[in-house]
């Protein structure tokens, strides 16, 4: 009897738990950025566990952490939906990048050691390649591991964090300002700059090319993109 009820009681470990929803988060998050959940889709989270092959505590939980990203927002009526891109938090987001990216280049690019410029290199060669084919998925990725590597050498793993979450929260963003070829190649452009200025360790120069590109890529897509007062 005794072995029945702590069968009955068992509790599904922590860790374990918390790798469900992970996983349901980052499916969430990949569906919407790929646009196989548009902005202003709502989300269901019957409808999401069974596409997901989930219960719906996951669910729940993942739904939670994609609204503090931005990824979701949720309604008047408590109903959640994929938020909606706007001019605003387009213009909002690229600012906070401004500051922390900007940091994070400047104190990277002064402490940058030749192993770790030798890994930007060779990342730098697959960004062109992503950006001859046009790949945004693999550009995306491949331009975060391009300064991510410059930026964790600054030892400021916060700092890090906090500019990881912010490139990520921008992604859908991202994908609007790479929406041409010319712009992949203005895009691509400037991270050989920003390579030669860490070569130089040159924090200040590798700090303004960073701020640069963030204010080129607000100025290429803002105009593209709706106001918030649209859907008031």
């Amino acid at each position: 009897m005794e072995g029945t009820a702590e069968a009955e009681f068992e509790i599904e470990p922590l860790e374990e738990r918390e790798s469900i929803e992970q996983r349901v988060a980052q499916s969430l998050r990949t569906l919407i950025v790929a646009g196989q959940l548009p902005e202003g889709t709502q989300l269901v989270q019957r409808e999401l566990a069974a596409r997901l092959g989930v219960s719906q505590t996951p669910v729940r939980a993942s739904l939670g952490r994609l609204q503090r990203e931005g990824f979701v927002a949720v309604g008047a009526t408590g109903r959640a939906f994929v938020s909606r891109l706007t001019r605003e938090d387009f213009e909002e987001i690229y600012a906070a990048r401004l500051g922390l990216e900007g940091l994070a280049a400047r104190l990277g690019a002064e402490a940058v050691n030749p192993r770790e410029l030798a890994r930007m290199r060779s990342t730098l060669g697959r960004l062109e390649q992503a950006a001859a084919t046009q790949d945004v998925d693999a550009y995306l990725a491949l331009r975060w591991e391009f300064y991510g590597t410059c930026y964790r050498a600054s030892g400021r793993r916060r700092l890090v964090e906090e500019v990881e979450r912010l490139y990520w929260r921008s992604e859908r963003y991202n994908r609007i300002v790479l929406s041409t070829a010319q712009r992949f190649q203005e895009s691509l452009g400037r991270y050989s700059a920003f390579f030669a200025n860490c070569q130089a360790n040159d924090g200040l120069a590798a700090e303004r090319g960073v701020q640069d590109s963030l204010r080129w890529a607000v100025d290429s897509a803002a105009g593209e993109l709706p106001s918030e007062s649209e859907f008031a």
